[in-house]
């Protein structure tokens, strides 16, 4: 995973000059979606890992296509995770996001689509081994943000998507979620003065 983000990031840095074209880098906190698994601890309160928690990281790049109007591709690693005294426990998946802008003032509203590649849900607690693998899925993502400088946006952002048990379709889990997500973009306009 490393290895993606440090292309990617290389990838997205190379096009800093070309015109409209902006490297970005994203940092979210979502939660929501159906329970996978509660890890009870003996001295605090029991931590629950749903479907569409975690904290993720995206690279990627604006493309500006008119004045008003923005898109992004982005690639981001998601996860959640809780240590026991007996074992441990992930939820994790890779995002791929293609987003549409519309720009009015500082407020930016926009959408688009979400493909999830390997969500799993893996530890290890005393014998018990969890393994739960689930097939890549499409979802919807809708996003409102507020550009609070050239260089920085703040926001909110919900999350539509539905995985499915490998081996077994019947067994579901709704990932949706709601989270809070900030974009920092490079290469942006300076001023220069004289």
């Amino acid at each position: 995973m490393q290895k993606i983000f440090t292309a990617l990031l290389l990838g997205s840095l190379s096009l800093t000059h070309a015109s409209g074209i902006k490297p970005l880098i994203g940092f979210a906190f979502e939660s929501g979606g159906d329970e996978l698994v509660t890890i009870e601890h003996d001295l605090s309160s029991d931590v629950h890992i749903d479907a569409g928690d975690g904290f993720s990281i995206e690279a990627g790049m604006a493309l500006k296509i008119a004045p008003n109007f923005e898109n992004q591709l982005l690639i981001g690693y998601k996860f959640k995770e809780d240590d026991a005294y007996n074992g441990d426990i992930s939820w994790s998946v890779v995002p791929l996001t293609a987003l549409g802008f519309l720009k009015v003032q500082n407020w930016k509203f926009g959408g688009g689509l979400t493909y999830h590649i390997s969500p799993e849900l893996d530890g290890r607690f005393d014998n018990d081994i969890i393994d739960y693998k689930f097939e890549n899925a499409l979802g919807l993502v809708g996003q409102i943000q507020y550009e609070i400088a050239n260089t920085f946006s703040i926001g909110i952002r919900a999350t539509f998507i539905e995985y499915e048990r490998k081996r077994d379709h019947t067994q579901t889990a709704s990932g949706n979620s709601l989270g809070v997500v900030g974009t920092f973009k490079f290469g942006g306009e300076r001023s220069r003065f004289r």
